[in-house]
């Protein structure tokens, strides 16, 4: 029944926002408030279970892409990095938004996955140093513009007002941060 209400309550998320009811949820899911509460105590119960399970997904995802030997560092960088979680309605910035406006605990879970475990990160930067296949860089420069990209986004208002979609904002931005924006042969413009 948890698994039921977990997979209705997404639903509900990309159709309403984090603002939907838990009445309407429980009608969706064909059970009572009550049996409702007697799986999650309370929304932002049930809203944090959401996110720690987004969480666990993005770390299987990655570690599908780091054990797929068939790909070559920079790739398994450009896909771990531009991980979002399956089935969860992170498909636009206002619900990062809402998530860190009016679920703080659910959105520690997040910010703490957004900050923490850069480790796989690192060594696929440091393979991509040793292949020739990345320039020399600050590899805490590249973490905290990335991170910083992230919640970026979630403040400008502009991303909720045109309705962009979070995995084509990531993958933007993580375009952007491998590939740069100089066309040509990639030779380096200095000032």
């Amino acid at each position: 029944m948890k698994d039921a209400i977990m997979r209705e309550a997404a639903l509900e998320i990309m159709q309403r926002g984090l603002k939907f009811s838990i009445r309407e949820l429980a009608a969706r899911t064909g059970i009572s408030t009550k049996t409702l509460y007697q799986h999650f105590a309370s929304k932002e119960e049930l809203v944090t279970s959401l996110v720690e399970r987004a969480v666990v997904q993005m770390k299987e995802r990655e570690r599908e892409v780091l054990a797929d030997e068939s790909l070559p560092a920079v790739t398994k960088l450009y896909e771990t990095l531009a991980i979002l979680p399956r089935g969860f309605a992170f498909a636009d910035v206002r619900i990062l938004r809402e998530l860190r406006s009016l679920y703080p605990k659910a959105w520690l879970v997040l910010d703490e996955y957004f900050n923490e475990g850069w480790d796989n990160i690192r060594v696929l930067i440091d393979r991509g140093f040793e292949q020739g296949a990345l320039r020399p860089f600050d590899v805490d420069t590249f973490i905290h513009a990335y991170v910083g990209a992230i919640y970026r986004m979630m403040d400008f208002e502009a991303f909720g007002q045109r309705g962009i979609a979070m995995e084509k904002a990531l993958g933007d931005t993580v375009d952007l941060l491998m590939n740069g924006i100089v066309a040509g042969d990639g030779k380096e413009v200095r000032l």
